[in-house]
């Protein structure tokens, strides 16, 4: 292994803690206590002014008192302090530190603490967890930096657990058993050390299978998309709960953090780009984070499982019906291998209910579950029940899955329906033999789903989205922050293959007969006075069929809201869908594709994505919505061109990543789709001022 820039903050050969304590309960004994508890063979010392002693050990004075300058020093001490025992360590060359207060003072200068930090620390090239974070572990080198104790038994595993939350640190790292670590860090405010850096480090120690993520905010958003990029180029999954979603929760994440909490369209368009997996709680992000901590690779194929109850499995089904897991097709061969081992009134089928009586349990439960996972159509098989520590009948099916993995190459769980079954001293046998336990069918169902996408991710061609249009005179005009006339954001999509009807331009009602002569009824007018959203102040008019109908209605509009005005073909009947973009500062320009017209505020149906991608990835994300079934026609409804309208959506895409940051937000609404392609009839373009 090379050595890697955050070795001396996560792996130091030495550790000096600042603010050591003999008082038990405190702050400074847990550190003491916690840097040797899992046997890191690191050299540590201790300081603290008034104790020579500690534990039996000597303690110093101040860092410059050291036999040695140590790698590492832990800055345990209140915000007032901390600024001199940083200077001490600069001076001395110590390359990393942890420091857990919060570093605001009441009667701080300008710049503030938290800032000098960051200064002193980027020029003197020390890495530092912090401030006012948690510490870290890492379960390989035996060291745990914290401020406070917790309870041996930590595991080595495979997940690096990367919080922005102290609590969600402690939830996994503390409570759960049943995971392994290579790495568990509270990042605390990042002065200078990010999440991207976490995840960097942790990419390239070869014991990482997965990165799991708490996310309030972002801090460097380049390096964070660097190190999804060297993620997916790696294999390594990524499991992210990301907060923040809804204004009021962004608010308070700004006010918990002082972060700026970005706009979560954005980081969901990062995250589709990637790969990333997008959990909801932290339950699901357990779950999700065992599954994925295998070295066992996941076929194409669907889920397979094995229930002990009968009405257990039909919660089963309803559950995957409602998550969208399928279940796979059992070849034939599968169900003579099954009905071999069933007993007599129970199917071979997926979900299968195995059990009958306790007869040869052990060893029927084990070739019932090896043989539904080597079904071909089998991806990873769960077996689903109520496990309990000290329950014969759990042991016995605990250690038929146990059993399976030596039939099977395929991915296995055991599942508990229950999450709240106590089945730690299973958990362990699990997974000391490879099998992880997810706790409750919901998260269960969530984590195959996720990895089964995982797997359908990396499975994809590389994008190639093509080169970008020449957009120069466009740059131009949105450069200034003006809006877009809807006639010009019409032509401008047009220009780069997006498709509108023919339109003409009036601002005196001598201009229809000349207007109107190069058009065909029926006809749409709108008001081409500057005026956002028309349709809410009776800026458009319908089914116009023909000239005197036309005259009327422009009279009448022009009367009310201004002479200028715009005719265009009516488009042909279809689906409405909008079509959106903006230019996000962190991670640049993003579209949007959702139900369009009265829909897009009644279903909360879109999805985000990076620009550019191509048309694969348009008709993926056309796939994704559920307006998608409509698209596809219903009730005698003609299926949409979906061929024209993902070329469509992809070259609207370009042309988004051309306009780049002159452009602050472009919205279609509605694009209607239908069997001879699809239109583009509203266009409202915001220019952006740099």
């Amino acid at each position: 292994m090379t050595s890697h820039r955050l070795d001396a903050l996560l792996k130091p050969r030495s550790v000096a803690i600042v603010g050591a304590s003999d008082k038990p309960g405190s702050n400074g004994h847990a550190m003491a206590s916690m840097c040797a508890l899992d046997g890191y063979a690191g050299a540590i010392y201790l300081v603290n002014p008034r104790l020579t002693q500690l534990g039996g050990n000597p303690c110093y004075p101040d860092l410059s008192s050291l036999p040695e300058t140590p790698e590492h020093v832990v800055i345990g001490v209140a915000s007032r302090f901390v600024e001199a025992i940083l200077d001490q360590a600069i001076a001395l060359g110590v390359k990393s530190a942890s420091i857990f207060a919060s570093c605001y003072l009441g009667d701080d200068a300008q710049p503030a603490l938290p800032q000098r930090i960051t200064a002193k620390a980027h020029a003197a090239g020390m890495a530092i967890c912090g401030a006012n974070c948690m510490g870290f572990y890492t379960p390989g080198q035996g060291l745990r930096i914290a401020s406070m104790s917790s309870a041996p038994g930590l595991r080595q595993g495979g997940i690096a657990w990367i919080a922005q939350s102290g609590s969600t640190f402690g939830a996994l790292s503390h409570n759960d058993r049943r995971l392994g670590f290579t790495l568990c860090v509270s990042t605390g405010m990042e002065l200078v050390t990010t999440v991207a850096d976490y995840m960097d480090w942790a990419l390239c120690q070869p014991e990482t299978w997965v990165i799991g993520l708490f996310l309030e905010s972002v801090r460097n958003p380049a390096a964070f998309v660097k190190a999804l990029e060297k993620a997916r180029a790696s294999r390594i999954p990524v499991v992210v709960l990301k907060v923040g979603r809804t204004e009021k929760s962004a608010q308070m994440a700004v006010s918990h953090t002082g972060a700026i909490a970005g706009n979560d369209a954005a980081y969901e368009a990062v995250f589709r780009k990637y790969g990333v997996t997008r959990v909801s709680d932290m339950d699901e992000m357990a779950a999700t984070l065992a599954l994925f901590d295998t070295s066992r690779a996941v076929p194409e194929g669907q889920l397979g499982v094995v229930s002990d109850s009968g009405g257990e499995r039909e919660m089963i089904v309803d559950l995957a019906d409602d998550i969208g897991v399928p279940f796979a097709a059992l070849d034939p061969s599968t169900c003579t291998a099954l009905v071999q081992h069933l007993e007599p009134g129970l199917h071979p089928e997926n979900p299968l209910d195995a059990f009958g009586t306790q007869s040869d349990l052990v060893n029927r439960f084990a070739h019932l579950t090896a043989s539904l996972a080597n079904d071909p159509n089998v991806a990873l098989g769960f077996f689903m029940s109520d496990p309990r520590d000290g329950y014969g009948y759990a042991e016995d099916y605990t250690r038929a899955v146990i059993d399976a993995t030596a039939m099977t190459d395929k991915p296995l769980a055991l599942v508990t329906n229950y999450s709240m079954t106590d089945e730690r001293e299973l958990a362990q046998k699990l997974k000391a033999a490879g099998v992880p336990l997810l706790r409750g069918t919901q998260n269960a169902l969530r984590a195959a789903r996720h990895v089964m996408a995982y797997r359908d991710f990396v499975g994809q061609p590389e994008q190639t989205s093509g080169a970008l249009p020449s957009v120069g005179k466009w740059r131009q005009a949105l450069g200034t922050g003006a809006r877009l006339s809807e006639h010009d954001g019409l032509a401008m999509l047009a220009e780069f293959g997006i498709s509108s009807p023919r339109l003409a331009h009036v601002s005196d009602a001598t201009d229809l007969p000349a207007a109107l002569d190069q058009l065909r009824f029926p006809l749409v007018l709108k008001s081409a006075e500057d005026i956002a959203h028309k349709s809410d102040v009776g800026g458009v008019v319908l089914n116009i069929s023909d000239m005197e109908a036309a005259s009327a209605a422009y009279s009448e509009m022009a009367a009310r809201l201004g002479s200028r005005a715009l005719f265009m073909e009516m488009a042909p009947k279809g689906t409405e869908l909008a079509l959106g973009a903006m230019w996000d500062d962190n991670f640049g320009p993003v579209v949007l594709i959702s139900a369009g017209g009265v829909l897009i505020e009644l279903l909360e149906d879109r999805i985000a994505a990076l620009a550019p991608f191509d048309e694969a990835e348009a008709m993926r994300l056309l796939t994704s919505l559920r307006v998608y079934q409509i698209l596809q026609g219903v009730r005698g409804q003609p299926a949409a061109d979906l061929v024209d309208l993902a070329g469509q959506v992809a070259c609207f895409s370009r042309l988004v990543a051309a306009l780049g940051d002159s452009c602050a937000e472009i919205d279609i609404n509605p694009m209607i789709c239908g069997e001879n392609g699809a239109v583009a009839v509203d266009c409202l373009a915001v220019g952006r001022t740099n």
